[in-house]
């Protein structure tokens, strides 16, 4: 298979991924609130939030890895790769059981951290005991998977990850109807994302034949990847710690209401973010081949029309939430909170700035990323010292203030500056050809539904409607005004589906 059916298989599958887990996390909480009751939740939820900020222990090496296994494997390096791969599972094997160390200190003081009643500790105790096991497991093969992404083959990957999700999906409905206590329901499911690593082993010595499994450090190797691994993981932890201390500071400066909002908003337009996420993971490997063998034409192709794809599905998402937003709210939470559309429709549009991650893929294909880290590390910098001092007065609002700033800043800096001085893209091409239109395209046909299309059939009727005509409107429009190119690319994406 060619890259770019490669690439366009992964797009699909991918997606196909994020709407199962989208899905999953959607018809869990209501059926494990109802059967563990808050309390014991909650415990689930302490013991997993743990582990989610020790993943930044990663350190930047899974964009690392699969940026210099995809390059070497472009230029038939396979020594450096069986190097880099023997060096990698020696580095997350240490950090899979300095994981399970930490953990086993929080869980001695857990008492005392999170003010807990002896049996509810017993219970957190046990829990943290389940990831430590895991953790090593998971730490351990995590760059299995990135081996596999440098092939191309991110569609395979996704396509393994789903039979996890379904493991996850029975043990679900078991532990209702079987009646699994908390224990062996966190097992199992934290378990089940073991299903996959067998599979991974034969699938890489299936396309590299020449990789074994014994981890060796190599000291060479490290040198030589350590610059931009420390680059990838300068701008990850301040981009990171942008995204997830809003609600954090929320709770500081703001009420408990406004955590409340956050988190309501937040799991509606996680949905939209869900596809924009799909297309990094599938474009870094065919960008690193593109910039180590040099390809030019490749590498505009990127550049233009991978951005414009990309504009195009995030325009649908974002302009089609906005034009059924009311609808979803009422549905999902209640006519109550529709004083939150405001905000909620200003964050959306603020989806809009993952629209670069086409050229993103090529920025993290090559080898010195220094300024995308400095512009990263200012505009979180800024963004979180505006959500401080904005919250008090305009509790959520705050937040999306400082979200649109954010975006503004690195926006900015990549069209004026990063974009025609560094890579030799023309930004303005970018921004009339790629996206300007796709994004002309959703604010026209919102602001026709919603003003001068007014409809009272009620939230249900009301989303189905207005969510037709938007989706009919905007694919005429794609399809009117998609070039030779287009069609044949769009044409290869159905084809690819129905096989």
């Amino acid at each position: 298979m060619g890259s770019s059916k490669k690439v366009a298989s992964g797009i699909i599958w991918s997606t196909i991924h994020n709407v199962v887990n989208a899905l999953y996390g959607f018809i869990s909480v209501p059926i494990l609130l109802g059967y563990f009751g808050k309390t014991e939740y909650g415990l689930i939820a302490l013991a997993m939030s743990i582990n989610v900020y020790l993943r930044l222990m990663d350190l930047g090496f899974n964009s690392t890895n699969v940026r210099f296994f995809s390059a070497w494997l472009a230029k038939k390096d396979y020594q450096k790769t069986l190097r880099m791969f023997k060096t990698s599972l020696s580095f997350y094997g240490s950090v899979g059981i300095l994981n399970a160390l930490i953990i086993l200190v929080v869980s001695l003081f857990s008492q005392q951290m999170f003010h807990l009643e002896s049996e509810q500790d017993q219970v957190l105790k046990t829990l943290f005991y389940v990831l430590m096991v895991s953790a090593i497991v998971s730490w351990f093969s995590s760059c299995f998977d990135q081996l596999i992404k440098a092939t191309e083959n991110v569609a395979w990957i996704q396509k393994m990850s789903l039979l996890p999700k379904a493991a996850q999906i029975v043990v679900l409905f078991a532990t209702v109807y079987v009646g699994l206590n908390i224990t062996w329901y966190f097992l199992l499911t934290t378990f089940s994302m073991f299903i996959i690593i067998p599979l991974s082993v034969k699938k890489i010595k299936k396309e590299l034949p020449f990789i074994n499994f014994m981890p060796k450090w190599d000291l060479p190797i490290l040198k030589e990847i350590l610059p931009y691994c420390l680059n990838i993981f300068s701008f990850g932890i301040f981009q990171f710690s942008f995204y997830n201390l809003r609600p954090v500071f929320l709770g500081m400066q703001g009420t408990v209401e406004s955590v409340a909002d956050f988190r309501i908003l937040n799991s509606v337009i996680a949905v939209v973010s869900l596809f924009a996420s799909s297309f990094m993971q599938v474009l870094l490997p065919s960008a690193s081949k593109v910039v180590a063998t040099g390809n030019k034409e490749a590498y505009y192709k990127i550049a233009y029309d991978g951005t414009k794809y990309i504009t195009i599905v995030l325009c649908f998402c974002t302009f089609g939430m906005m034009t059924v937003g009311s609808e979803v709210i009422t549905l999902y939470v209640g006519e109550s909170y529709l004083s939150l559309i405001p905000w909620f429709n200003l964050w959306l549009i603020c989806t809009l700035g993952v629209h670069n991650q086409a050229i993103s893929s090529l920025i993290l294909s090559g080898s010195d990323i220094r300024a995308i880290t400095y512009n990263t590390i200012v505009a979180s910098l800024v963004g979180l010292c505006l959500s401080w001092f904005l919250i008090p007065d305009y509790q959520i609002g705050g937040v999306v203030i400082a979200f649109i700033v954010y975006v503004t800043i690195q926006l900015a800096f990549y069209y004026a500056y990063y974009w025609p001085r560094k890579m030799q893209i023309d930004s303005w091409r970018v921004l009339t050809r790629s996206f300007l239109p796709y994004v002309a395209c959703g604010v026209a046909l919102y602001a026709a539904i919603h003003y001068l299309l007014p409809l009272n059939i009620g939230a249900l009727w009301g989303f189905i409607v207005k969510g037709l005509i938007f989706a009919i409107f905007y694919a005429a429009f794609v399809v009117l005004t998609a070039s030779r190119e287009d069609k044949e690319f769009f044409s290869s994406l159905v084809r690819k589906k129905r096989a």
